[in-house]
């Protein structure tokens, strides 16, 4: 009898690395956009009970969302993408010519 195909644990993939504050921000950007992601962090800053000043945090996702983080975090000027609302007076100028 064979065994089930059990599915691979997900490849992660460093998208950001930081401070654990930035990371945090980061992290929560990501999660807006519906993309899973992880904070790593060093455990020595966790055993003291510091946050500030010793190690790195590192934000993760799984390798199937790489780029679509990269893209949430340094956008392409050439892709088209929504505003944050704010009036654009060029937009209305164009129009009237």
């Amino acid at each position: 009898m064979s065994q089930p195909s059990r599915s691979q644990p997900p490849i992660w993939m460093v998208v950001a690395i930081g401070s654990y504050l930035e990371a945090n921000i980061i992290s929560g950007r990501l999660t807006s956009f519906g993309i899973p992601n992880y904070i790593h962090r060093e455990s020595v800053g966790l055993v003291l009970g510091l946050s500030i000043g010793l190690g790195e945090a590192r934000v993760v996702v799984p390798e199937a969302y790489y780029e679509a983080a990269l893209l949430v975090l340094e956008p392409d000027d050439s892709v088209a993408r929504l505003t944050d609302g704010d009036f654009d007076q060029e937009f209305y100028d164009d129009d009237d010519e």
